[in-house]
């Protein structure tokens, strides 16, 4: 449904395991709606897949339960020829993974705050299955001679707000791009961040009430650990001077990101707009919320409507509903550009508060209780595909 003009966009009868590409024109604020819990995976492509590769979406994907944490996720694979999937094992897990005509399975185990990375062939259905707690990711989060998108990081509950994340890294940064990831708190914590590639500690820092920290982590994969409740994304701010001396010219410098991540009812976040782009943060309420931003301004929203803002840096967020945010940002310079990104996977907003029980083993030896609350459940019995164009959506409010 085109939430602009109220019309019905598509509509189709899925099968189990079913797949649909639908074109949407730049600009289109839509809602996927259906009986049943689809997932629903939004590139950038100009017509519907006819090549053996596809852009390379840059997100985690959600377990058939809708949480990001689970034992199984059906998914359908956009990529090139190269790893691109990466599953993070919570805990000791053997893992399977099937492509949808049973070619080429693959069974590995994993102990926890281990890793793997594997192949994928673009536009086949599968499903990943594990006797343990695990985690899906897609994308080099940072590739020094590739453009970068921003991306947001579910925690080890589920949920983007928790203590513990996971995300795959790279070897090189260079350390004057305006790039990395980002620890937002809204409240004092410390923080760890594990390299889990020589299952030690990289650094530590402390994060104040309602601020941010970034960081660059040279190494393949990491995890990242706090004493109070956090949010962790990756980020381009938007700068794209880069370091002297190397061979690289503007576009690899190049950071932009389509972040959409979902925050429960009653629970407080932070939404960033990067300080040195231009972009918005488009807000979605699929029912009637109140919505009350930085404690200063209330919005009344009606079933279906969203609430954009436009002012860089750190915002706080509350509403009374479950909502969605999606963060849209590009490089000031040049003036005149749209949106670029590979992809991402759109979150469902009834899901913002599912999570489960897991035991996570802490990286030093220790293992620790993450206890969380089961708000819904959702099974993935298909898969809607969006395909959109580069150009911001909406308008300035």
């Amino acid at each position: 449904i085109d939430l602009k003009t109220k019309h019905k966009i598509f509509q189709h009868t899925f099968e189990k395991f079913e797949k649909q590409y639908i074109i949407l024109n730049n600009g289109t604020i839509f809602k996927v709606s259906s009986n049943k819990p689809v997932s629903v995976l939004l590139l950038n492509l100009q017509a519907p897949p006819n090549a053996t590769t596809g852009p390379v979406p840059h997100a985690f994907y959600p377990a058939v339960d809708g949480s990001y944490v689970g034992k199984r996720f059906v998914l359908l694979a956009s990529s090139d020829l190269n790893p691109w999937y990466t599953i993070f094992a919570l805990e000791d897990s053997e893992v399977t993974v099937t492509r949808e005509d049973e070619g080429d399975k693959q069974t590995f185990k994993l102990k926890a705050n281990e890793y793997k990375r594997v192949l994928l062939r673009s536009w086949y259905m599968y499903e990943i299955s594990s006797t343990g707690y695990i985690m899906v990711q897609c994308g080099d989060p940072h590739s020094y001679w590739d453009t970068h998108d921003s991306y947001a990081m579910p925690s080890a509950n589920g949920g983007f707000i928790g203590t513990d994340f996971f995300s795959y890294s790279n070897t090189q940064w260079d350390p004057m791009e305006d790039l990395g990831f980002r620890v937002f708190a809204l409240e004092p914590t410390q923080v760890k961040v594990y390299d889990l590639e020589k299952k030690s500690v990289m650094m530590e820092f402390e994060v104040d009430s309602f601020s941010t920290h970034r960081f660059q982590a040279t190494t393949q994969a990491i995890r990242v650990s706090s004493s109070k409740p956090i949010q962790v994304m990756l980020i381009h701010d938007g700068d794209t001077a880069k370091m002297a001396g190397k061979q690289v010219n503007r576009e690899n410098a190049y950071g932009a990101g389509m972040v959409v991540y979902s925050v429960p009812a009653g629970r407080k976040a932070i939404a960033y707009l990067p300080v040195n782009s231009t972009g918005e943060i488009v807000i979605y309420a699929r029912d009637e919320t109140i919505l009350t931003i930085d404690e200063i301004t209330t919005v009344k929203l009606k079933p279906d409507e969203f609430y954009i803002l436009t002012q860089p840096g750190l915002h706080s967020i509350l509403a009374d509903r479950n909502i969605i945010v999606q963060i849209n940002h590009w490089p000031k310079y040049p003036e005149f550009q749209g949106l670029w990104v590979s992809g991402t996977v759109l979150p469902a907003v009834e899901a913002a508060g599912l999570t489960s029980e897991v035991k996570l083993e802490e990286v030093a030896g220790f293992t620790l209780d993450v206890r969380l609350i089961a708000a819904a459940v959702i099974i993935v019995l298909g898969i809607a595909v969006g395909l959109i164009l580069r150009k911001r959506m909406g308008k300035t409010a």
